[in-house]
């Protein structure tokens, strides 16, 4: 898709600039951009008056006429904070007019380099650490400190840039070769509390770094702020300023590459059931009261997910605040899933099918109702079995999703509906291999057995990692009501478990811990996750974590992780 938007630029600018050599009035033609004409000499009337005297005088031999002289070519330079990937694009432009355009090593006519004034291009950058690090944040001029003081890992590209963008540093960044960057940085940063930096082009972000914001803003935020973002690089032509007006019509828009329609947010949570605790509250301060904390996420997600493990039924009791584990919800409290804004429903769960298999029918149509669509399990077998399929911004989604845990009255049969078993995984897995082979990034769901701890038994991990191999760039466990560690296989991210959502499980601090996981998708491809956490009170809701709370949950779930810093 990056490769659609240049090539659109290359071909607009060699339409207008050889639009300049048609004598047709639609806007002044810059002169030097425009092919030679010859002057026309007005004929000048003779009074009727007037005779012409008769001479014997030779005729005199007319000269012929002076060539016309052909303009040189503008010649076009560039600096060296001007990004490879925009400076191809600009020389493509310029070698497709060579009438008009010339590149020059030197003393060019018009230079491209950094400036804020009359930009034709906003390139933006990401300054990132390994993905196990606990800042959130970094200031702008704690990222120009770094660079000063050469506590940079960066490419040899990313140092021309930031030379050209902010000079020459005091002491010289540490090169890494670009397909050696990740892997360099996360042998150098040895404590999750001491990140390891470096700055990369927006578009070559992977999962396996983690974006630090700058002054609180975030490329990869749902609520990124470009016009005050500290990492922007805006590049224009510097030369004559006749020139460079004759340059700046071709750009009537800044390129970029970071494009909001080629991006997708989608928000995964962990088990939820309204019942019990959970519906009580509700029932007393209202049907928002659980999720207010966690509302501004997922209504900003371009797709929001949730796991509900319970079913609705008509006949399902008033809520008390204690009772046994055979759950079912109230139809009125759907009303917090269509607050929140959830687009895509999770029937992995194990309780599916406690109020009876006719009120999972009921629940499928209700969801059906109010347009949110579901995966992991069906009316049936056939339609457990079926992905969910999304396209959103150009991006290509699909969900899978199995249940392992049981019990196998919630499995769905042959013409009973339930959660779609997983069994030896070989079904799950050819159809994300055939599906991540369609373009698709696939999220893969496993409702697993339960484990209350931040690391992971070894069946797990090999389900898990399963679904990562086959090719599902997301692997999430959805069954965890204790946060559990992560993995990666590649760029294919791995989240064991996630926590608790909406559940009453105090009895613990890690049954009261709990992630949402914002997984950001850009041109058919996933680039990064960005983690909230939250902390369970009064036996329903979720609220935002301190910092101290933080931390304590990241280190014990990086601790619990498939993978080491340091080597």
């Amino acid at each position: 898709m990056r490769k659609y938007y240049l090539l659109a630029f290359v071909t607009f600018v060699f339409v207008l600039l050889t639009a300049c050599q048609t004598a047709v009035s639609v806007s002044p033609v810059p002169p030097t951009l425009a092919a030679a004409t010859t002057p026309t000499v007005a004929a000048t009337a003779v009074p009727a008056t007037a005779t012409t005297e008769p001479t014997n005088a030779p005729p005199t031999a007319t000269p012929p006429p002076s060539p016309t002289a052909t303009p040189a070519p503008l010649t076009v330079g560039f600096d060296t904070a001007v990004p490879a990937e925009l400076k191809t694009a600009v020389e493509t432009a310029v070698q497709a007019v060579p009438e008009q355009l010339a590149l020059a090593e030197t003393d060019a006519d018009l230079v491209l380099k950094a400036q804020a004034e009359a930009p034709i291009a906003e390139w933006i950058f990401a300054v990132a650490a390994p993905f196990p690090t606990f800042a959130d944040d970094i200031s702008l001029a704690e990222v120009q400190e770094a660079w000063r003081n050469g506590a940079l890992l960066l490419t040899p590209e990313m140092d021309a840039v930031l030379r050209g963008w902010w000079g020459d540093p005091a002491t010289a960044a540490t090169m890494v070769a670009p397909e050696s960057l990740i892997d360099t940085l996360w042998q150098t940063q040895t404590a999750y509390d001491d990140p390891v930096l470096t700055i990369v082009p927006f578009e070559q972000l992977t999962p396996r770094l983690k974006v630090l914001a700058v002054d609180g803003n975030s490329p990869i935020s749902v609520n990124y702020d470009q016009a005050s973002y500290g990492l922007k690089l805006s590049l224009g032509w510097a030369g004559e300023e006749t020139a460079v007006a004759q340059m700046q019509p071709l750009w009537p828009e800044p390129l970029t590459n970071r494009h909001d329609e080629l991006l997708t947010h989608l928000t995964m949570t962990g088990p939820s059931g309204l019942s019990r605790a959970v519906a009580d509250r509700m029932e007393k301060y209202g049907y928002q009261y659980p999720g207010e904390e966690i509302a501004p996420i997922m209504q900003a997600a371009d797709i929001a997910h949730m796991s509900h493990e319970n079913a609705f039924a008509p006949d399902c009791p008033d809520p008390t605040p204690t009772g046994g584990t055979t759950f079912c919800a109230q139809p009125k409290t759907i009303q917090l899933m269509t607050w929140l804004g959830v687009d895509v429903v999770e029937l992995t769960g194990n309780h599916l099918n406690d109020w009876g298999r006719q009120n999972l029918l009921y629940t499928l149509d209700l969801y059906d109702e109010v347009g949110m669509a579901t995966y992991g399990g069906g009316r049936n077998l056939e339609e457990a079995q079926q992905p969910l399929l999304i396209e959103h911004n150009g991006n290509k989604i699909a969900f899978v999703g199995c249940n392992e845990a049981g019990p196998w009255g919630v499995w769905a049969q042959e013409d009973q509906p339930g959660a779609m078993p997983c069994g030896d995984y070989s079904f799950s897995i050819a159809q994300i291999q055939e599906l991540a082979a369609q373009g698709y990034v696939v999220v893969g769901s496993i409702q697993f057995i339960e484990h209350f701890q931040y690391d992971v038994f070894q069946p797990q991990r090999d389900a898990f990692m399963g679904f990562a191999n086959a090719g599902a760039s997301i692997v999430h466990g959805a069954h965890g009501h204790h946060p559990m560690g992560f993995a990666f296989s590649g760029d294919r991210f791995v989240h064991y478990g996630t926590g608790n959502t909406f559940a009453d499980q105090m009895f613990s601090l890690g049954t009261r811990q709990m992630f949402v996981d914002t997984y950001v998708i850009y041109d058919g491809r996933l680039i990064g996750t960005d983690l909230w956490t939250g902390m369970i009170e009064d036996y329903a809701r979720p609220r935002k974590m301190t910092e101290e709370e933080r931390i304590q949950l990241l280190q014990s779930v990086f601790d619990g992780s498939d993978f080491s810093l340091g080597e």
